[in-house]
């Protein structure tokens, strides 16, 4: 019986993945000039620029592994200052990044003024609550389309952090552990900081940070180099027609 629940677990895992990171770049017009932003390890594959903080290393992803600066025209900079001109962009993807971020209001106008669409995904807080992770500065709801951030206190992480480990089992039961957000001219938000300097969690370790593996063969990059073999229109993109 455990053997049949692990199959189908494991089947609607795949499911869900392709779902989130394979199938949003098949509903793009091979036309429209795509960003990534905060590509990482993982970049999305329909993306035409990808762009990242390369000054961040790369403790704050799971796996631990570098940043993919070879699949298209890569940028490094701040996600919350870029270089790009207004809507240079038609679409933007942008996956388990603002969760991170010091200030996400300021990233949100970023995403809005250089993109005129967009993907955006986040952790639901009700993960953050069970499995806190020790780079996650925010927990991030969704109330009628509405991001809602909410700055997590250093004392505020370690409770969940000790709390959730009697719940882990409830991990794997969430349907929808992301929240996945399309959205066209305007992102709909709220950041809630009512914290002082001296109170905010700053994302520097915890007991699980020690606990990753650095994974050494990126399945996903392979994957995603046959998809754009086959599905992917190159365009012929410089970087001084897309920067200000």
């Amino acid at each position: 019986m455990n053997i049949i629940f692990r199959f189908f677990k494991n089947i609607s895992q795949l499911f869900f993945f392709f779902k989130r990171k394979i199938l949003p770049g098949f509903y793009i017009d091979k036309k429209s000039l795509v960003i990534d932003i905060g590509s990482g390890d993982k970049p999305f594959w329909r993306a035409d620029v990808f762009c990242d903080n390369l000054s961040l290393g790369d403790n704050q992803r799971y796996s631990r592994s570098k940043i993919v600066r070879n699949l298209g025209l890569f940028f490094n900079g701040d996600i919350s200052n870029m270089s790009f001109k207004d809507h240079t962009f038609d679409f933007s993807f942008c996956s388990h990044m603002l969760e991170h971020v010091e200030d996400p209001e300021a990233a949100l106008r970023e995403i809005m003024r250089i993109s005129k669409s967009g993907y955006i995904e986040v952790p639901n807080a009700i993960v953050e609550s069970i499995k806190p992770f020790h780079s996650h500065l925010w927990s991030i709801y969704c109330v009628k389309d509405q991001l809602v951030f909410v700055r997590k206190s250093s004392a505020m992480h370690n409770i969940i952090l000790e709390n959730g480990k009697r719940y882990r089992y409830l991990d794997h039961l969430i349907i929808n552990p992301f929240i996945r957000l399309y959205w066209k001219d305007k992102i709909n938000y709220r950041i809630i900081n009512e914290l002082g300097d001296e109170s905010v969690f700053q994302g520097d370790g915890s007991p699980e940070h020690s606990e990753m593996r650095k994974n050494n063969i990126n399945w996903y990059l392979i994957l995603i180099k046959i998809i754009r073999f086959f599905f992917y229109v190159k365009k012929e993109i410089k970087s001084e027609d897309l920067t200000r």
